[in-house]
């Protein structure tokens, strides 16, 4: 007999995993801190690599004026300065903006993982129930 439960639950597991082996279960294998720190160190380097780019097209395209305006070392310093003050700014507003997403993000993917598990141990709730009901049906008819 078909047990309706118990293939609804199969059915809602398998499409989990399907849709989410990749991020959320390999993430149930890290506490917080670890994946937070990993994501930090990434959001790090993308955000450094970014401005390195940002930074190197304005150059390009600037370059004529900036090498004219640059004919005295207290402006280069100032420029330099300059630079490396908005680096930090946007490094830290940005890394402010990733620690809240990844810990959202780590937060929601506990979530779905405790209601993952949740049901894994319905299944094997039920799954036990079935085979004890089989094995008291083999004893009843071993017995007659």
């Amino acid at each position: 007999m078909l047990n309706n439960e118990k293939i609804t639950l199969m059915t809602k597991l398998s499409l989990y995993e399907q849709k989410n082996q990749k991020k959320e279960i390999k993430t149930s294998r890290f506490f917080k801190s670890d994946y937070m720190l990993m994501k930090m160190l990434s959001s790090f380097f993308y955000i450094t690599v970014a401005y390195i780019l940002a930074l190197v097209l304005w150059i390009m395209y600037g370059s004529e004026h900036l090498v004219a305006g640059l004919t005295t070392t207290g402006k280069f310093i100032g420029i330099v300065t300059v630079l490396v003050l908005i680096y930090i700014i946007v490094t830290v507003v940005y890394m402010i903006f990733s620690y809240a997403f990844f810990s959202k993000r780590f937060k929601k993917i506990r979530k779905n993982l405790k209601e993952y598990n949740g049901d894994l141990k319905t299944l094997h709730r039920i799954q036990e129930l079935e085979y004890d009901a089989i094995i008291d049906e083999l004893e009843e008819s071993e017995e007659e």
